[in-house]
């Protein structure tokens, strides 16, 4: 479960945090490995297509390079002149010529040498605020699973919209994921920041939600197609209105395409 301390060091540099001991560092850095596991196994270069209520079809990947942000980890500071003694240290190199999915690996890998060195109340660089990555790991266990229609998106104005499910804690009711449109990429969108928040009604208000209908996922040589049931829409739609009810949200749900949608296949079997 979640705490109140762990959100409330999630925006603090790793030097300013309380250093959580040995034990519970180790647990966030095994927790790392397995999401790292999971990213390898089933997301990995893949592309997920999804089509939603409103008729509006995305594009997404969870791409190497994000994932290390996306547990929480720094890349540009610990790749800094001022963690050379430190990356000595910890990988037995000072170099840093790696890229952050490199760095990553890295860390698991030493994790035993990185929980030590970040404890040590001699050492001034600390590399990782192990409340921040607890909690991303956490997010990420349990909202990127896009084999099943559990999730929603709560779309703004611009080209960012945040995945949501419930999240079964009680100080963050809800996890998000935040994608960002990269026209670079193909109008494709990328994973931004994995967030919990206390308050969920600031992400809520002034948006349009809509729910997933079908999700395709794809790599070089596989296509699997997964089409929403009339009652895992209506779940859906029952998560809406159970957050408009608990938070007094200004926000809408459109299912307007999905609705036309059926009333066409309908025409077509008359």
């Amino acid at each position: 479960m979640i705490s109140s301390k762990e959100l409330r060091y999630v925006d603090y540099w790793a030097n300013k945090t309380p250093m959580p001991g040995e034990d519970y560092s180790l647990e966030v850095l095994k927790e790392m490995k397995k999401c790292l596991e999971k990213y390898n196994e089933k997301y990995k270069n893949k592309e997920y297509s999804m089509i939603f209520s409103n008729s509006e079809e995305i594009e997404f990947e969870i791409l190497e390079k994000n994932l290390c942000h996306m547990l929480g980890i720094d890349f540009n500071n610990i790749k800094g002149d001022y963690f050379n003694e430190y990356r000595q240290k910890a990988f037995g190199t000072s170099s840093s010529d790696f890229t952050s999915y490199d760095l990553l690996c890295e860390i698991i890998d030493n994790m035993d040498k990185i929980s030590m060195l970040d404890n040590d109340a001699s050492n001034n660089a600390k590399a990782i605020n192990y409340y921040k990555s607890a909690i991303k790991c956490a997010i990420f266990n349990k909202l990127s699973n896009f084999d099943s229609f559990n999730f929603a998106s709560a779309n703004s104005n611009g080209n960012q919209r945040f995945l949501f499910v419930p999240s079964n804690e009680a100080v963050a009711p809800y996890f998000m994921m935040g994608i960002d449109l990269d026209q670079n990429m193909g109008d494709k969108y990328f994973v931004h920041t994995l967030v919990a928040p206390e308050d969920p009604k600031n992400y809520f208000s002034d948006r349009e939600i809509v729910i997933p209908t079908q999700i395709l996922v794809s790599n070089d040589s596989n296509l699997t197609k997964m089409v929403a049931t009339p009652e895992e829409k209506l779940q859906l739609i029952n998560m809406y209105y159970n957050l408009v009810n608990q938070y007094n949200v200004n926000s809408s749900l459109n299912i307007q395409g999905d609705y036309e949608s059926m009333l066409n296949d309908l025409s077509k079997t008359k």
